[in-house]
């Protein structure tokens, strides 16, 4: 019998045919498709991992300002520290010195006279805030009020003003200002600032 090509047997190799053509006529198109999208695939992958690292990163800490209990409380431990009368009487500010969200405390000694205050002034103490503590950043003596908090900085830290009075010298009006770590210590060692030129915004420790 010679060989017999069945219509169905003819079919299927016409189907495979033109399978295998259209098999090739797509292969180019879809390469070059696969590259076109690449880039955009690509973004969207690092558009996922940009937010996914968003996601996962930490929200800066909200700084919470200390309590007043919490400042008399490190005040009291102050005292007993350094071996000052623990039933001193003082006026107490708060004011956010360093621009941080916390308020930092200004405390001006009243009593005893002789020990916080003689002709001169008295003591102050300037403590700075953190979340659940104070820590003394420096004394400053002899100091009247009032006080002025500066709208000017020196070093991230508010300009203080006050007035030296009570000296043989001429009274003066001198300005505080932070050096990176203290205030100074004394102001009638500070030279005469015009009241003229101070941009003082606060005023501190008046009746």
């Amino acid at each position: 019998m010679g060989i017999y090509n069945s219509p169905m047997r003819l079919f299927r190799r016409s189907s495979r045919r033109h399978r295998d053509y259209g098999d090739k006529r797509l292969r180019p198109l879809l390469l070059a498709l696969a590259v076109c999208l690449m880039p955009f695939l690509s973004g969207c992958a690092s558009s996922d991992e940009s937010a996914l690292k968003s996601a996962l990163t930490p929200l800066p800490a909200v700084p919470i300002d200390p309590s007043d209990k919490i400042l008399k409380r490190d005040l009291q431990a102050f005292l007993e520290q350094t071996g000052a009368p623990t039933a001193s009487s003082y006026d107490l500010a708060r004011f956010d010195l360093n621009a941080d969200g916390r308020r930092e405390a200004l405390v001006l000694f009243k009593t005893p006279y002789g020990y916080w205050c003689d002709m001169h002034g008295c003591t102050m103490l300037v403590f700075k805030a953190y979340d659940d503590h104070f820590t003394l950043v420096n004394a400053i003596q002899p100091l009247r009020e009032p006080l002025y908090i500066d709208d000017l900085e020196t070093k991230g830290w508010k300009n203080m003003a006050v007035r030296v009075s009570g000296r043989w010298d001429d009274a003066k009006d001198v300005v505080l200002q932070f050096d990176g770590r203290t205030y100074p210590s004394n102001p009638a060692d500070l030279p005469p600032y015009p009241r003229n030129m101070r941009t003082a915004s606060v005023r501190l420790f008046h009746d």
